[in-house]
Parts: C-alpha cells; sequence; structure tokens
C-alpha cells in the first residue's frame, strides 16, 4: 500500500486508492514502448470488464466524459433530438449530447435522494426522443430500474447508463453499466477504481459493436486490420 503524504493546511476532496504495484505496471509499459494506449494494460483492461461483467465489448477511453461522448457518436444523435436525463448530474452527461445538437429534457429527481424521479419520466417522451440516460448517483441505481428499461423499450429508446461511479455496483446481484444498450464507466481519481483519468465505454448491444471500435480509433477499422481480419487492397 503506497501512503500519500497531506498538506497539513488543508483537507483533500478525495485520495486516490493505490495498492502499490502502479510504479511497477508504468516501468512495465515504459520498458514495452508502448505509452499511447492500446497496448497490453488496454486489453488486459477491456478483457476483465468483458469477463468479469458480462459487456459484450469494453473500450477503454480517455474518461467517462469521452465515453459518453463517444455514446452519442455512436447514435448518431442529431440536431433537435431530445434525450433525458437527470436533472441533478454532472455536466458531461449534458454536454455529451448538447455537442451533437441534441435538447436536454431534464427529470427531476425523487424528494428523498438525487436519482430521477420515474414517475415524472413519461410525460417528457416525445417523438423527438431518442435516448434515456440514467445516473447512477453515488453507485446507486434507480429503484426502478426494470420499469425504466420497459418504458425505453416501449417506446423505442436507447438508454446510455451514465455509470460514473457504479464500478462494482450491482442490482438484484446483476453489474450496473450491462442494463442498457450502452454505458460509461469513469476512472477518475475521485471515482471508487482509479487510473487518475481515464474511462470506459460498455456496448452491450452487439449491433453497435463494428461502428463503436471504429470510432474508437478516430474513424479507421485499423483494429480490425491489426487482428488479421482485413487485407490491404
Amino acid at each position: 500500500m503506497i501512503t500519500l503524504p497531506l498538506h497539513p493546511d488543508f483537507i483533500p476532496f478525495n485520495r486516490p486508492y493505490l495498492v502499490g504495484p502502479e510504479l511497477d505496471y508504468i516501468q512495465q509499459a515504459v520498458v514495452a514502448g508502448k505509452l499511447s494506449g492500446n497496448g497490453e494494460f488496454t486489453r488486459r483492461c477491456q478483457h476483465f470488464f468483458e469477463q468479469h461483467y458480462g459487456i459484450h465489448k469494453a473500450l477503454l477511453t480517455n474518461s467517462g466524459t469521452d465515453a459518453l461522448e463517444m455514446a452519442a457518436l455512436l447514435l448518431d444523435i442529431q440536431p433537435g433530438d431530445e434525450i433525458i436525463i437527470p436533472s441533478y448530474t454532472f455536466t458531461s452527461t449534458a454536454n455529451a449530447f448538447v455537442l451533437r445538437g441534441a435538447r436536454i429534457v431534464f427529470v427531476d429527481s425523487h424528494p428523498d435522494h438525487p436519482n430521477l424521479d420515474f414517475a415524472q419520466l413519461e410525460p417528457l417522451i416525445t417523438p423527438r426522443t431518442r435516448a434515456i440516460v440514467p445516473v447512477y448517483y453515488g453507485g446507486q441505481p434507480p429503484a426502478e430500474l426494470p420499469r425504466l428499461l420497459a418504458l425505453a423499450e416501449r417506446y423505442n429508446l436507447w438508454v446510455v447508463e451514465d455509470a460514473a461511479q457504479a464500478i462494482e455496483a450491482r442490482y438484484e446481484g446483476r453489474p450496473l453499466g450491462t442494463f442498457g444498450h450502452l454505458a460509461a464507466f469513469s476512472f477518475h481519481e475521485t471515482k471508487n477504481l482509479s487510473a487518475g483519468e481515464g474511462g470506459l465505454l460498455a456496448i452491450n448491444d452487439p449491433r453497435l459493436a463494428a461502428r463503436a471500435e471504429i470510432i474508437w480509433e478516430k474513424g479507421t477499422n485499423r483494429a480490425a486490420f491489426a487482428r488479421g481480419e482485413l487485407t490491404p487492397d
């Protein structure tokens, strides 16, 4: 265990949790000569999330914010589309879709906790609604999560889980981040699993997997080429 010194004049907002081998792993990456991502540690982390949580495809990102922005691109959100999100959340939840020109529709919280109030959700759905983004505030899902998913299916809406704080959190034994079509996790140092910065996009709908990888590879199919699935023309 690594113990970080604290400045005596302030109380920190958080202390990143370190278990010991972090510097060894950094050294391994340096020795391997692969520092730009998509190396051995990227593959190991993605594989862990796919196997441990049952995610169809996991893609590491620079942040949870980037994972949400990738989700908006992947769903082809267009100007005028409406996205329903909780009124109590971090700015990234909204900004990811605002950047695509979407109109954000806020659903209020329960009177006794910050998660969205399911009773107020359905009246906000219009013909322009494309997605619902439940936020698991503090790693806690809405109590009505199954009803939310059923409502989204009835109206043919995408569900993007903002699971930034929900690593290792579960709903009735099932990991959060595996219920929606997509989910965004965060590894910011304030989260319960930290990489300093970082995030992960979980693709639970197989229909989205191939395009997600192309977006992840900056609009190219080089990952498929590297796996030997393609040949040069």
